[in-house]
């Protein structure tokens, strides 16, 4: 399992390109109960660089439409730059997560490429 990323299929957070200003947050997906075997990645589509910071805030909330609060937040450099399926950023969610989470980007027009926010599995 070493080096291997657990991907979970067609239940994207958020998808879109990284050249305005922010990408709204996508469905909510079912991630409570887990037991803090999950975690959120976020891989470059095409190639991708960054030339303005990149802030991906993961929120949660008990239901699928209900309100949804602040939960985690990755970033992602400055001058960075990425190939095609690369891995950008990666955070853990905590055991306590409510039911449901989503995601959204605050991005830049100076970044070019796309950017694709999913679950993945912790290998255990």
């Amino acid at each position: 399992m070493l080096n291997n990323i657990l991907k979970v299929y067609d239940e994207d957070l958020v998808n879109g390109a990284l050249n305005q200003a922010s990408i709204a947050e996508g469905d909510a997906i079912a991630a409570g109960s887990t037991q803090g075997a999950l975690c959120v990645n976020a891989f470059a589509v095409g190639d991708v660089s960054i030339s303005n910071a990149v802030t991906i805030t993961v929120k949660h909330g008990d239901s699928e439409t209900g309100a949804f609060s602040n939960l985690l937040s990755m970033s992602i450099e400055a001058s960075k730059s990425f190939a095609d399926g690369e891995l950008m950023a990666t955070a853990t969610l905590p055991a306590d997560v409510k039911d449901f989470v989503t995601a959204a980007v605050a991005s830049n027009a100076a970044n070019t490429g796309k950017i694709r926010v999913t679950l993945g599995y912790l290998a255990r």
